[in-house]
């Protein structure tokens, strides 16, 4: 059985550090540098505990409330407000004249007290309060705040001098919430960014006011243009999924066709290292799905998103286990080893071997796609909007979010690459096209992510995907595995170095060296515990 005898040249890894470092410090060339104050506006300034504590205490002295339950403090981020200000190109001019009183990124805190759950906004940089609601449980039978003898404007014109507004500055009609309740809409006469104006929205009842947000709505045309964007993603996303189970599919059938040829063993534990790993971090992740509530209770929804993720995730270890074995097969059939197994004695070898090569391979593809994010954003004008669901500060333990790039490199490399581009192989016979097309269709797999315009995450990707392509093709699934790994933990390290606190930071670098404290302890636990054929007998002592 053939084995991968090629060796990556180390020039590769020179050369992916060199455009990494080298563009990372070129890019204030093409971009104007974050001042220090900018930067204190994108970094909270106050634990989550001390958000609280303010929001407990506005929520006391609003609605009379005298002993509320802190549910959780999140990070949330006015997304459309944001992808509006990049794309009209005000982000700048917005930090300027409004980020320290309408912050982008702000925290918003959860109390429930039985009957009614309460959101409040608090910004992250001085404690001061944004936003605020009241939400009355359907269970509860008594209401959230005692009849006032006051008229809906006269509440709400209270309610903005308290909040620091001036009712004659602002223009009053009717709207409707997301939720669909009436609300009355403060429009600014005077403030205003781009096409977007200033707008104070108010609920009340009971001759109080229940809800108070200010926002910025962006134009309808950027509504249709980001609509439209999304349904581009969507399509995307809908045909890589097809894809993917098309090659799923096959793969299912590859193994009940060679069932008594294939080793049903191997793959068995790197498929349960990508569900335990998986599973992790859709537990740490509570707190994101959290961002996502409505108007009630946030935690019910959030838990039951769990378990659809769970369960989302345990298929996918089932595609990545026939993945594993239907390409192994393939691969077999050509005479190559798709790779070491813990019986072979050149195990632990060939782990840490696949170990060095990936971060070669891993530090060139760093170093590439630092050159088409730059070229991106220099040429097509590529901007990301800030997503609450994939922050840092709305996970259980930070710490755990590098782990992450294990599923990551387990499943994509063994689905796209050991048996997208060995399936294609088989049909085509051409390795260019064979490494095309699993790489568009993993690339479309990636366009969800808020990065427009969109098309520009499929161009990125795709050319990612054919470099693992072609060091799946060259050097190895084992090498590939590694290199995607060392990637990702290498940038979801950053993650935690750039956004997190001091220990997380730590951490953050540590990550930076998993992949080869894998590949080690690999190569030394093969060394000392593998079966060794027992030693032949010494001969008889002649007589």
């Amino acid at each position: 059985m053939t084995t991968f005898k090629h060796r990556p040249p180390l020039l590769l890894a020179i050369i992916g550090l060199l455009l990494y470092f080298g563009l990372s410090y070129a890019a204030p060339l093409f971009n104007k540098p974050v001042s220090e104050e900018e930067h204190k506006l994108a970094s909270p300034a106050i634990t989550k505990r001390e958000a609280a504590d303010t929001a407990e205490a506005f929520i006391r002295s609003r609605f009379g409330l005298s002993g509320g339950q802190t549910a959780d403090t999140l990070l949330q981020s006015a997304t459309a407000r944001s992808g509006y200000l990049q794309q009209a190109g005000l982000d700048e001019q917005y930090r300027q004249t409004y980020a320290a009183r309408f912050p982008i990124d702000y925290y918003e805190v959860e109390i429930r007290d039985g009957a009614s759950t309460y959101y409040v906004g608090i910004n992250y940089t001085n404690r001061s309060v944004l936003s605020f609601s009241s939400h009355k449980s359907p269970a509860a039978k008594t209401d959230v705040l005692p009849a006032q003898d006051m008229a809906p404007e006269a509440a709400a014109e209270r309610t903005l001098r308290e909040m620091g507004f001036d009712p004659a500055a602002f223009t009053v009609r009717s709207g409707v919430s997301a939720e669909g309740a009436a609300e009355l809409v403060y429009v600014s006469k005077t403030e205003r960014i781009g096409e977007a104006v200033l707008e104070l929205r108010l609920r009340t009842a009971g001759g109080q006011v229940t809800a108070f947000r200010p926002t910025f709505p962006p134009p309808d045309s950027f509504i249709r243009w980001r609509e439209a964007q999304d349904e581009r993603s969507g399509l995307m996303t809908r045909i890589s999924m097809l894809a993917s189970l098309a090659m799923a599919f096959s793969a299912l059938v590859i193994v009940l066709r060679n069932r008594r040829q294939i080793d049903f063993a191997r793959g068995a534990l790197l498929s349960l290292v990508f569900l335990a790993v998986y599973v992790l971090n859709n537990y740490n992740m509570l707190p994101a799905f959290r961002t996502m509530h409505g108007s009630g209770p946030s935690e019910p929804g959030a838990i039951v998103y769990l378990w659809i993720n769970n369960v989302y995730v345990t298929l996918m270890a089932i595609c990545t286990y026939f993945a594993l074995l239907a390409g192994g097969r393939l691969m077999q059939s050509h005479g190559v080893r798709p790779w070491p197994l813990w019986r072979d004695e050149d195990f632990g070898s060939q782990a840490k071997q696949s170990m060095k090569d990936g971060y070669i391979i891993g530090l060139f593809i760093l170093g590439i796609q630092q050159l088409l994010f730059l070229g991106a954003s220099a040429l097509f004008d590529v901007w990301a909007v800030n997503d609450p669901t994939d922050s840092i500060h709305n996970m259980l333990h930070p710490e755990w979010f590098p782990l992450l790039a294990w599923s990551a490199a387990i499943s994509e490399e063994a689905i796209y690459r050991l048996l997208g581009v060995s399936l294609m192989l088989r049909l085509t016979r051409s390795p260019f096209i064979s490494v095309l097309v699993p790489s568009i269709i993993w690339a479309m797999s990636h366009t969800q992510y808020p990065i427009y315009p969109v098309y520009t995450r499929l161009i990125e990707v795709t050319v990612i995907g054919i470099i693992f392509g072609y060091a799946f093709l060259r050097y190895g699934f084992l090498t590939a595995v590694f290199a995607h790994a060392a990637m990702d933990s290498i940038l979801m390290g950053l993650s935690l170095l750039y956004d997190g606190n001091n220990m997380q930071a730590v951490a953050g670098v540590a990550y930076f060296l998993v992949p080869a404290a894998a590949g080690w302890l690999l190569y030394a636990a093969h060394g000392k515990f593998r079966r060794r054929p027992p030693a032949l007998a010494p001969p008889p002592f002649p007589k």
